[in-house]
């Protein structure tokens, strides 16, 4: 003859005061796995019967539940005495998208990836926008360092060098390629008529007029035109202040930098399942994917036609 322990709630609306009326509520036995369910009335109530889950015995853990949507309540118990009563209320786990990403939004990766957003439930799912946030944040800096490029407009600022030096190797040298790119526009283009040891005095070729130098926007490459100013050779005789970024992401630095959060996202839940113990049924083809030629050479073949071949100043 089945146990009678009945659970006795009121589910209310995320205002803590309005019924939740026709919302499914379940009722899990952790021991065993098992459920049982149903519908709250007109006044948010609900009485469902642990007792006739099959495994069921007082001292098993039950977890109460409700999802609906972006919202959900639950709550764990272990069972005692002949009956439960508690006040759920519904908690609003829907997550705005992430503002600190520069290439994709989170809501992009989650599509990209078929990926469903994070909901607070008795049986947590999807992925938090916050943990998209920290890893997506240090792939694209990441990007930047290795092509030496930024690829979005800094919410429109776009971004600064300023009086960045370069090296003349030898007393003929008229092209210098700055550090950072793709150029936007460029403020001082800077060369020192004096020789190494001596106070630096500039000539600003941007002051002098165009016909004495040149930019390549796009390789990030300054031409001194005219021999006259040439610098003698030493460190640190040539100094250029510009800004640089894109106007829009390119759809595939987007794509690499998904990749590539979804690589470390993938390989963060797979370290995080070994440090708890947890087993992964098929955790090897899992490993193999994330280890595959074939996303290696994805990310491999968009960094390669993306980066800048410079010739760097010694």
């Amino acid at each position: 003859m089945p146990t009678s322990y009945n659970v006795s709630l009121i589910l209310y609306d995320i205002d803590g005061s309005t019924p939740a009326v026709s919302k499914l509520v379940t009722v899990r036995d952790e021991t065993t796995a098992e459920t049982t369910n149903g519908t709250t009335n007109g006044s948010g109530e609900i009485i469902l019967n642990a007792g006739n889950l099959t495994g069921f015995a007082v001292g098993n853990t039950i977890t109460i539940y409700s999802v609906d949507g972006d919202k959900s309540a639950y709550e764990v118990y272990v069972t005692a005495g002949g009956s439960y009563n508690t006040t759920l209320t519904y908690v609003d786990t829907s997550v705005s998208d992430s503002t600190k990403l520069r290439y994709f939004t989170a809501a992009e990766l989650r599509e990209y990836f078929c990926l469903a957003t994070y909901n607070s439930s008795s049986a947590p799912s999807g992925i938090k926008t916050e943990q998209i946030e920290r890893i997506g944040e240090g792939v694209e800096g990441e990007i930047d360092r290795i092509l030496q490029q930024k690829f979005d407009d800094n919410d429109g600022s776009y971004y600064t060098s300023t009086e960045e030096y370069h090296n003349a190797i030898d007393m003929y040298q008229k092209d210098y390629f700055s550090d950072w790119g793709p150029i936007i526009s460029v403020s001082k283009f800077e060369v020192n008529n004096q020789q190494e040891g001596l106070t630096a005095i500039w000539d600003d070729l941007v002051d002098l007029g165009s016909q004495y130098y040149s930019v390549d926007l796009e390789t990030g490459r300054f031409r001194i035109e005219s021999s006259t100013y040439y610098p003698l050779k030493g460190p640190r005789q040539v100094r250029l202040t510009y800004t640089y970024g894109a106007s829009t992401v390119p759809k595939d630095i987007k794509r690499l930098a998904m990749l590539m959060t979804g690589r470390e996202l993938a390989s963060a839940n797979l370290i995080a399942n070994a440090i708890s113990g947890t087993e992964m049924e098929g955790s090897g083809g899992s490993i193999n994917i994330l280890d595959s030629n074939m996303i290696k050479n994805e990310i491999k073949t968009i960094i390669n036609s993306r980066i800048r071949i410079i010739a760097k100043n010694i």
